[in-house]
């Protein structure tokens, strides 16, 4: 098989992406939690692709070293995926903050429909009340869009219609209270499980884009850069604190011998 067959299969994989990407992207809605949940899933599950991509353009710049359209493709592909990996560290905290708001905007409709209701219900109940007959009862349940009236029940006297209505109203108000005590509590840690998942997800994909990533003329992975920005860190910080343990030591050895009396 040609070399650059391994470099246009790259290409399948990264069309791929796009597809998958932008089926999902339409109705483009940043801020909305839904929406970002949504793409960051499909980010997420579909991230495999364009990895195995660089894999494959890879092994074509290994095959075949000086072919100019391959190494031009990888170089190209590698410049990209610093952007990758940069950008999956971000979409972790993104996610979670999606899942979170989402959850709080779902209990928070939720009550807010059972409050409607319950509303709803006391109006009916008043309608109940203060209605002096049976047509008057029925155009009440009308403009308050309840339930309608029968003319087998406009027939009935008024006592007994509001009798019945009351106790309709009794049994949608005990099917409210079901269903606002049936309502899941605010508790972050239900989600933890998917939290966990897409955050291990995204640093996963986030190192695996890293390992691929190299900026224009350098032999460095995003990676190892990442490894030698880390270890300098590291050996700074060790510095540090072994300056100040001098320090420290030579204040408690001035303090020591300020203590000292004076030798007569």
């Amino acid at each position: 098989m040609p070399v650059r067959n391994f470099s246009r299969l790259a290409l399948v994989f990264v069309v791929l992406f796009a597809v998958l990407v932008l089926a999902n992207l339409v109705p483009v809605q940043p801020f909305d939690p839904a929406w970002q949940s949504r793409i960051g899933t499909v980010l997420v599950n579909a991230g495999t692709l364009p990895l195995t991509a660089l894999a494959f353009l890879l092994l074509a710049r290994l095959l075949d070293a000086k072919d100019p359209l391959i190494q031009r493709r990888h170089q190209r592909f590698a410049r990209l995926a610093i952007a990758a990996a940069i950008g999956y560290l971000l979409l972790a905290p993104l996610m979670i903050s999606a899942s979170l708001r989402l959850q709080s905007s779902a209990g928070s409709e939720q009550r807010s429909r059972l409050a409607r209701a319950e509303r709803q219900l006391d109006s009916l109940r008043r309608a109940v009340t203060q209605s002096s007959s049976s047509a008057d009862l029925s155009s009440r349940f009308q403009s308050l869009s309840g339930p309608t009236i029968s003319p087998a029940e406009l027939a009935l006297p008024l006592p007994v219609l509001k009798a019945q209505s009351s106790l309709a109203l009794d049994q949608a108000q005990a099917q409210l209270q079901r269903q606002r005590n049936a309502l899941p509590a605010s508790n972050p840690l239900r989600l933890l499980p998917e939290l966990l998942r897409n955050a291990l997800s995204c640093l996963a994909l986030a190192f695996g884009f890293a390992i691929f990533a190299r900026a224009k003329n350098s032999d460095l992975s995003l990676l190892d850069s990442w490894q030698i920005s880390l270890k300098r860190r590291r050996q700074w910080c060790a510095r540090r604190f072994d300056r100040q343990a001098d320090e420290a030591d030579y204040i408690r050895q001035l303090s020591r011998e300020g203590d000292e009396p004076p030798r007569n």
